[in-house]
């Protein structure tokens, strides 16, 4: 597919992000509490109508980052604070030597979107976002490669824009935090055409590149969700790739009221040699243990781990040493948990 094609969007699930990011003072130019939109540097990317963050008086030298954010989520919450008191995301790479020259995110959900996450799906349009911003970080930075760090849905919107534009030889590292690669078992309960939540959606029978986050089976068609699909994507990649999740104790992956079993699976890649390292760092509160039961339509309860260890969102939140490793050293399987003191295996 050509730059000036159509491309794709995006799905992902009910997110209760207020009791999960707290505000505080961020140590350098992303700031948490500030506007949507802080480009900055002559920065101005194609195709970002709803903002991010990037750019700056400086120059690049390392690979640089493209942060993207999951549904319901936005930018520049890749510098909310932590649960822990660990620096936020994004302070953690600028203290590990990246300048906002290396570091950029990507509005690809509007304000209206973010407040309603059960409508969102996968599309040309979000890819076409995506795609246009690796793209416009590469050209201002002249960088040949950048690297992925991706959460939530925008785990398999960036897998989508990616394939869907042959942008892996641009693609230097990818990390995946909480993906639904194998789709949502919480799906289950709302079916896989429910109008009141289209995230849930299988593969529309009219256009291949739009999809939700049902898991694929013989009677439900959602291949990208199924064996082949996105989690086979390191197949014949040179890419590295890794993921980071919370097993049963992610909210959104494993939401349901009768049933969690493999449900942690769905944030990982199938094995493959260039598959570097796959961190389980859930700990608290299991998903089973609170009520997500889409059936009743009640979206309370539902923080998992997050309500007292590392859930969902603190998968990302809490990991910055860990994502930094995955991108600065060569480190495989536990030995990318250096630095990072709360549950790692």
């Amino acid at each position: 597919m050509s730059r000036t094609s159509t491309r794709r969007s995006a799905p992902w699930i009910l997110a209760v992000l207020a009791s999960l990011l707290c505000l505080g003072a961020p140590a350098s130019a992303l700031d948490v509490n500030g506007g949507a939109n802080q480009f900055a540097g002559g920065f101005s990317p194609s195709n970002a109508p709803w903002g991010g963050f990037g750019g700056g008086s400086c120059t690049a030298s390392k690979t640089p980052v493209i942060f993207l954010h999951g549904n319901g989520d936005e930018a520049k919450n890749y510098d909310a604070p932590s649960s822990t008191g660990v620096p936020s995301v994004y302070d953690a790479f600028r203290n590990a030597g990246y300048n906002d020259c290396e570091l950029f995110g990507l509005n690809w959900l509007s304000s209206s979107e973010r407040s309603l996450p059960q409508y969102n799906y996968h599309k040309p349009s979000k890819a076409d976002q995506i795609a246009d911003f690796i793209w416009d970080v590469k050209a201002y930075t002249s960088a040949s490669q950048v690297d992925v760090v991706a959460h939530s849905l925008g785990v398999t919107m960036a897998l989508y824009a990616i394939d869907e534009n042959s942008l892996w030889s641009s693609t230097r590292r990818f990390i995946g935090i909480a993906g639904g690669m194998r789709g949502l078992v919480s799906c289950w309960w709302v079916g896989y055409a429910n109008a009141l939540y289209p995230t849930c959606g299988s593969q529309n029978i009219y256009n291949s590149d739009i999809f939700g986050l049902y898991p694929h089976s013989w009677s439900t068609w959602n291949p990208r969700m199924g064996n082949g699909g996105f989690r086979d994507d390191p197949s014949g990649k040179s890419t590295w790739f890794y993921t980071i999740g919370a097993d049963i104790h992610d909210e959104v992956l494993c939401g349901t009221a009768s049933s969690v079993s493999g449900c942690g699976n769905s944030a990982r890649f199938d094995s493959r040699s260039n598959v570097r390292s796959q961190l389980d760092v859930g700990h608290g509160t299991t998903a089973l243990g609170l009520d997500y039961d889409l059936a009743d339509w009640t979206i309370f309860n539902l923080l998992g781990g997050d309500a007292d260890g590392v859930g969902h969102y603190r998968a990302k939140s809490n990991t910055g040493a860990i994502q930094i490793n995955m991108l600065t050293t060569s480190c495989t399987g536990t030995g990318c948990c250096s630095g990072y003191s709360a549950v790692c295996g």
